[in-house]
């Protein structure tokens, strides 16, 4: 609970250096358990008219507006993804970033495969749940009085990261099967990615995972994503929307040319697909900027190759989303 709050504090403080023109407020919220999957949390940033205060928490002065006003007019949608065992806050800095330029984010916790809970992580169940969470997760936001009102529900896009670029390709379309993976897996013996551990082990069923496809989400953002499922003929037919394609140059969790370069090859049409290969970044680079003291204590996913500085990268990253976002969303004149 100690290391909990710590990184709560944390994730929440490390604001992004951006100078874009709106204050940011901050809430959460929670998706009640349906048949469709179990409830979970989700932290919402947005665009602010309410004047931020500075708040303590522990060493940490944030200034945010925290359940503030939503800043008057229709704002685009970003919904986040986060990746295996991850946090709804460990995309924060790009969360900050869109919501200063404008954008309303939700960022879902999804259940039984966070920090907290990772008890699903590789299962069938998980690659199985993660794109109707994110759907749920849209569900309550365009559902909600005094939110809603402000969500432009024309322009809402779905970013992920590692697991969760799987989750954004499948809820928008994208059809899974884990036989792929698990095959790829037993024929490639070499394969350290994690998610082969329970396809040899033989606790990953074989699955074919068509999820109901999300006609809402108009663009995607995927960044370091699991591709591998996705390695059937015509997987990916009814992914027909813009997609952004980051790749970390020295990644060691997913390995090509069995992600990226399947999604990238599987999209049918070539002319929505903006790929762009971040030089000397690894796989949790594009996670939030930690602390030097909390380092120790969060292991691989608070470290970078040599010489790559996450600071400044997260200062680029939100840039670059930021501006992909706006182009594709038509958001500004």
């Amino acid at each position: 609970m100690v290391w909990f709050f710590r990184c709560l504090v944390v994730l929440l403080a490390t604001a992004s250096t951006f100078s874009y023109a709106h204050d940011v407020g901050f809430r959460t919220m929670t998706i009640s358990p349906s048949v469709e999957s179990d409830g979970f949390p989700m932290a919402v940033f947005y665009p602010t008219s309410s004047e931020p205060k500075v708040v303590e928490m522990g060493p940490f002065k944030l200034d945010i507006a925290v359940g503030g006003d939503v800043l008057e007019g229709r704002h685009p949608l970003a919904i986040v993804s986060h990746g295996s065992g991850g946090s709804y806050l460990s995309y924060k800095d790009i969360a900050i970033s869109l919501a200063r330029s404008g954008f309303i984010v939700g960022m879902p916790l999804h259940p039984h495969d966070n920090y907290l809970d990772n008890t699903s992580a590789g299962s069938a169940a998980n690659y199985i749940n993660r794109p109707r969470q994110i759907t749920l997760a849209i569900d309550k936001l365009l559902g909600t009085p005094g939110l809603n009102t402000y969500i432009d529900p024309e322009k809402i896009a779905v970013l992920g990261h590692s697991v969760g670029g799987y989750s954004a390709i499948a809820a928008a379309g994208g059809i899974g099967d884990t036989r792929r993976l698990i095959e790829t897996c037993n024929k490639n013996p070499w394969l350290t990615d994690p998610y082969c551990a329970p396809a040899r082990d033989g606790s990953l069923a074989k699955t074919l995972i068509n999820s109901p496809r999300d006609a809402r989400i108009k663009a995607l953002v995927l960044m370091a994503p699991v591709g591998i499922l996705f390695s059937a003929q015509g997987a990916l037919n009814d992914v027909n929307i813009p997609v952004l394609l980051l790749q970390a140059e020295k990644d060691d969790e997913v390995t090509e040319p069995y992600n990226a370069d399947v999604i990238a090859k599987g999209l049918p049409d070539k002319q929505k697909l903006t790929r762009k290969m971040i030089h000397n970044a690894g796989h949790y680079s594009f996670l939030t900027s930690f602390p030097e003291f909390l380092e120790p204590e969060l292991g691989p996913i608070a470290e970078d190759p040599q010489d790559f500085n996450r600071v400044e990268f997260q200062q680029e990253l939100g840039e670059i989303i930021v501006n992909y976002l706006d182009r594709v969303l038509k958001i500004r004149p």
